[in-house]
């Protein structure tokens, strides 16, 4: 054992050896991680639960006691921590169970992955943003729908698919400068229009969806009108002019609404929506129509 603790003495990384969270032993890198200034401080604590956020203590436990009885090492599990000093952190934990001076212990490993979590959420975050207008694109779309899917609250939701009317109009007509213009413009208007648990993405050229949390379809058509309204009422800036008023332009859009099943395939509800938008489109547009699941049945 004294190779093995000399190792861990001099490794970079934080590692404490612990009875129930009663500490046996832990390197000057634990110490720091901790916030305190040796390994001798860590020794003197009845408890190592003291430097666990108190949110992660039941977890704690439960990890504890599976690397005890499986006695092999628990899957790695990132996790927040904030120091003693109150400096937060992210962290990823693994244990494993080990024989310490004779007697059955917990040797934990902690690396501090604040940097790299933070750059796979700023990737992650820039893979699922529409560059053009900063909100959301369809590749997040897909990912909230799956996710709904999977925790079991697709029902909760509604589909919105909305098109600007004779969109291609604005860009032959004013340029494709102007209409990036309107389409910056729209995207704000949407992204006001959320309300807390909605989701909005736009899907490409003038293509937006909404994801509307609401379980009264009523309601939800209720909104889906009045945004219709506000867009036919609102004007666009599309160029600037100097010390001039810059020109503005007014749009329509045809809204196709439907409900979301839990347990079907993402393509189905958009299937849905898109033929409730062609019935929008081909009865005048400026309308919204409405195709739910138990339509098609």
């Amino acid at each position: 054992m004294t190779a093995y603790k000399h190792i861990l003495d001099i490794h970079p990384n934080a590692c404490v050896v612990h009875v129930n969270f009663r500490p046996l032993y832990a390197n000057d890198a634990f110490a720091r991680f901790s916030g305190l200034e040796s390994a001798e401080q860590i020794l003197s604590l009845d408890s190592l639960m003291v430097l666990i956020d108190s949110e992660e203590h039941a977890d704690a436990q439960i990890r504890y006691q599976q690397a005890m009885n499986e006695k092999q090492a628990t899957p790695a599990k990132i996790i927040p921590h904030t120091d003693l000093f109150g400096n937060p952190a992210i962290v990823e934990i693994t244990d494993r169970a080990i024989i310490w001076d004779g007697q059955p212990a917990l040797c934990t490993f902690i690396t501090v992955v604040t940097d790299k979590i933070k750059k796979q959420r700023r990737l992650k975050k820039l893979s699922e943003q529409d560059a053009l207008t900063n909100i959301p694109n369809r590749r997040y779309l897909i990912n909230t729908m799956n996710d709904h899917q999977q925790n079991g609250v697709a029902e909760q939701y509604y589909m919105a698919l909305i098109d600007i009317d004779f969109f291609k109009r604005v860009n032959d007509q004013y340029s494709h400068l102007a209409g990036d213009a309107v389409l910056i413009q729209f995207s704000e208007l949407l992204a006001g229009f959320c309300d807390e648990g909605d989701h909005l993405a736009r899907l490409g050229g003038e293509e937006f969806v909404l994801l509307i949390k609401s379980n009264n379809l009523t309601s939800v058509e209720q909104r889906i009108e009045n945004l219709r309204s506000t867009v036919e009422t609102n004007h666009f800036i599309i160029a600037s002019n100097g010390n001039h008023e810059a020109p503005r332009l007014r749009c329509t859009v045809s809204i196709g609404v439907t409900d979301i099943v839990q347990g079907e395939q993402t393509d189905l509800p958009y299937g849905r929506a898109d033929k409730a938008l062609y019935l929008a489109k081909n009865s005048g547009r400026n309308q919204v129509r409405v195709q739910l699941a138990h339509d098609q049945t």
